[in-house]
């Protein structure tokens, strides 16, 4: 706890200085910006339930949190200059966070604009926690842009990102590193319209402590879009990322992210779209640890309206993985998503959703993975109380039934808080 000490005491100063230099210059800004407070505090409790069978025995790993804590807003707004901070501090019997945000956004000039994003996250685990793997850690996530509007419908960014995260222990998990990457980004038309999107970024990843795990690391995405006052859109994204392993522990590999959407609202609320997805992993040297795979998933969502409020949805879905060097990760799996979602003005929401299908492994014979039965159960809301209370609420619950009664798993996650804002 020492090391984890020391650090603490290195950056919390970083922390107050920076939010000293904040306040002065907010002090200076002109008295005709807006300026708003904000506290929050609340009470929840985190549930995580992760149930295997070994050797025909039913079980179960489970960590219950009950936390409470406060959140700080501070914004400002005058002219060119937005100025943010937030922080949020969570007390629990099994984990302590602390979060710090700052946020800063300048117009030095028409058409052009600067974004500095800053993070800084405190976690530790306390004594006798049941996380099995809990690790103190401090992470600090850095963002930098630099937007300019070249002219009507133009637009050419510079995107800058460091992050660097420092562990407690050194575990075969947990290492300390630090990342950074820049890139340009250049968009064409309109997001309501049409619209392109082209971006490019070189990033570096070091690891001190294990230089096996750095890496170079390039990518390039681009994202279109077609829509028309009809209610028809078209919208694409191919996402490629490259990473080149500075030793060889590690393969180099691609990995490619694509997905396309054609969707079309009718003037009564009723929608429909054809969904396709996609993931490549391509090494260049595979082994049996890394290797090639290819993951397509496709559907096509019908969504109802029920009342003003109301709608229902349904959506058959296909998934498909490929493997060219591995029969036994092969799989077909077919499911149907149907579900609800409320509003209720600004004082109600709720989305359940219930996704039954099946998972079938390709192999005759596969000593690795069997067939099952996927019954993924999930429900989100919120309910505005009176005397500026809000209960969140978060439930998850994904069983696997296999035809191999020790592959039966599932796990279970469950988030609810209640909230009073001043």
């Amino acid at each position: 706890m020492r090391r984890k000490a020391d650090l603490c005491r290195a950056i919390i100063p970083r922390i107050a200085v920076a939010a000293l230099v904040a306040a002065l210059f907010v002090a200076v800004l002109p008295a005709a910006g807006r300026a708003g407070l904000a506290t929050a505090v609340m009470i929840g409790y985190d549930s995580f339930i992760d149930r295997f069978t070994i050797l025909e025995e039913d079980t179960a790993e489970t960590v219950q949190e009950f936390h409470g804590g406060i959140k700080n807003s501070f914004e400002h707004h005058t002219g060119p200059v937005k100025l943010g901070l937030f922080s949020t501090f969570q007390f629990g019997n099994q984990t302590i966070d602390e979060n710090f945000d700052g946020e800063l956004s300048l117009s030095p000039s028409s058409g052009t604009r600067i974004d500095l994003r800053s993070n800084v996250h405190w976690k530790q685990f306390q004594e006798g926690s049941d996380y099995r793997f809990g690790n103190d850690y401090v992470q600090s996530n850095n963002y930098l842009k630099l937007r300019r509007l070249v002219r009507d419908g133009f637009i050419i960014s510079w995107k800058s990102r460091f992050e660097i995260i420092d562990y407690e222990k050194r575990t075969d998990f947990d290492y300390d590193y630090r990342y950074l990457d820049t890139g340009l980004e250049l968009e064409l038309g309109s997001f309501l319209s049409r619209f392109v999107r082209l971006g490019a970024a070189l990033g570096f990843k070091e690891a001190p402590d294990t230089t096996a795990l750095g890496y170079r690391r390039t990518v390039a995405d681009l994202e279109v879009q077609l829509a028309s006052t009809g209610g028809t859109m078209l919208h694409v994204a191919v996402l490629g990322d490259r990473r080149d392993y500075r030793e060889t522990v590690r393969s180099p590999y691609w990995n490619v992210l694509s997905s396309a959407e054609f969707s079309r609202i009718g003037l009564s609320g009723r929608s429909v779209s054809v969904r396709l997805e996609s993931e490549l992993a391509s090494f260049d040297s595979p082994t049996t640890v890394y290797f090639d795979t290819y993951f397509v998933r496709g559907g096509v969502r019908l969504k109802l309206p029920v009342t003003a409020t109301v709608s229902v949805f349904v959506e058959p879905r296909l998934a498909v993985m490929l493997c060219g060097d591995f029969p036994e990760e092969r799989y077909r799996e077919g499911t149907v998503v149907v579900g609800i979602d409320i509003i209720g003005s600004e004082t109600f929401w709720a989305t359940l959703s219930y996704e039954p299908g099946y998972r079938d492994y390709l192999a005759e014979e596969n000593d690795l993975y069997s067939n099952f039965y996927v019954n993924r159960i999930s429900l989100m809301g919120s309910l505005s109380l009176p005397s500026g209370l809000e209960l969140n609420a978060f439930v998850s619950h994904d069983p696997e039934r296999h035809a191999r009664r020790d592959d039966d798993f599932s796990i279970t996650l469950i988030s609810i808080d209640l909230t009073r804002r001043f």
